[in-house]
């Protein structure tokens, strides 16, 4: 957990840096000390912190981008996930069998209007865990990178994803859009 939280601060100060200047990645970053081992309600003020930073300094769009890089893997989890779903779908007829075989294990997956709708019923992030509502999809972006990295590994192609609902925003789940940045929309058919 300890690697994890330095990682988590690492790749924030760095993907800051990418949209602005190493002193506003400094102040952001490393503005409020997180503890080497950090109580949950520690976890919680510091996400409520960098999340108001980054609202002050940039727009939705830059955050999303900055966010986007601060995924966790999970101490491996990642990967796991990438090689479970690219096998299932590598051994898919289709977009439909793809979504019905991980529907088996109660995703909730679903094709709608020719795109691929992903759905969480638990939050996934670890640094939430004592946060019960969040104001804004800032700290969810990095859930969304996470699944960004996943999707690109699985369909080999670049994905935009948009966040629809997150439970720490209120929802019932976390739903996301999976948009493929192909010529072709996924179709019932089809693969990608």
């Amino acid at each position: 957990m300890l690697n994890q939280i330095h990682n988590e601060v690492k790749k924030l100060f760095e993907n800051i840096t990418k949209h602005s200047n190493s002193d506003v990645a400094r102040k952001i970053a490393f503005g409020m000390d997180l503890p080497f081992s950090p109580t949950k309600n520690d976890k919680n003020e510091w996400v409520k912190y960098i999340s108001s930073e980054l609202e002050k300094q940039f727009d939705e769009q830059t955050i999303k981008s900055i966010r986007l890089g601060c995924y966790c893997t999970e101490n491996g989890k990642l990967d796991e996930s990438k090689e479970f779903i690219k096998n299932i779908y590598d051994t898919s007829v289709s977009m439909v069998d793809f979504v019905d075989k991980m529907n088996e294990y109660k995703v909730g997956w679903y094709i709608k209007d020719g795109y691929l709708f992903t759905k969480y019923f638990s939050c996934p992030c670890p640094m939430l865990e004592s946060v019960d509502v969040l104001p804004t999809k800032t700290w969810c972006y990095c859930t969304v990178g996470y699944n960004k990295k996943i999707f690109e590994y699985v369909f080999d192609c670049e994905v935009d994803i948009e966040l629809l609902e997150s439970i720490k925003m209120g929802n019932t789940q976390c739903l996301m859009k999976i948009i493929p940045l192909i010529p072709k929309i996924i179709s019932n058919d089809n693969k990608v």
